[in-house]
């Protein structure tokens, strides 16, 4: 290691990143909080026709998250939830697709932003291997979100949005 390392970290953002941990459970029971009252709402037996599933780990692979996540929280008023990013597929292309183009939150691959992020996850990551995809479950049109800070009633309005597109996207298909 002695040979090899080379400390090439800037010290400002070291500075930054140190002041940002300060906040981070906080931010992360907020970010955990709104992500399952998303997740809850998408699923919903109201959007039963729009959307197939929601995968997030309250639902699928439950034993195996609750294996590795923190037992206790590390702040008492702040319980450990199960994260800020979710999956969905639709039972259309239209619908995911119509979905995703109206849904009103900045669009990217990122992960764990302070802001909503959205992207059309399997195309990114998997645009010249859609069949390999396939064959494990991962859908083409699937898309993926990570969940911000803002404020629930915010993130509710901008589901509504994108599940009201995605109700027309359905609409319009059906009646051609």
């Amino acid at each position: 290691m002695r040979d090899h390392f080379e400390d090439l970290y800037f010290s400002e953002d070291a500075i930054y990143m140190e002041s940002n941990s300060r906040s981070f459970v906080r931010r992360a029971h907020t970010t955990n909080i709104n992500t399952e009252a998303v997740c809850d709402m998408l699923r919903s037996p109201q959007n039963a026709h729009l959307i197939k599933e929601v995968y997030y780990p309250k639902w699928q692979t439950r034993t195996n998250y609750d294996a590795c996540r923190l037992r206790e929280p590390l702040v008492p008023e702040w319980p450990t939830g199960f994260g800020g990013l979710f999956s969905v597929t639709f039972h259309s292309k239209e619908a995911s697709h119509a979905f995703f183009d109206a849904l009103p939150c900045s669009k990217g691959p990122s992960l764990g932003t302070n802001f909503t992020l959205a992207c059309p996850y399997t195309i990114l990551a998997h645009y010249f291997e859609l069949d390999w995809a396939a064959q494990y479950g991962v859908e083409a049109d699937l898309v993926r979100v990570s969940i911000g800070l803002e404020p629930v009633e915010k993130l509710f309005e901008f589901f509504k949005v994108a599940l009201a597109a995605a109700e027309a996207a359905v609409r319009e298909t059906a009646s051609t």
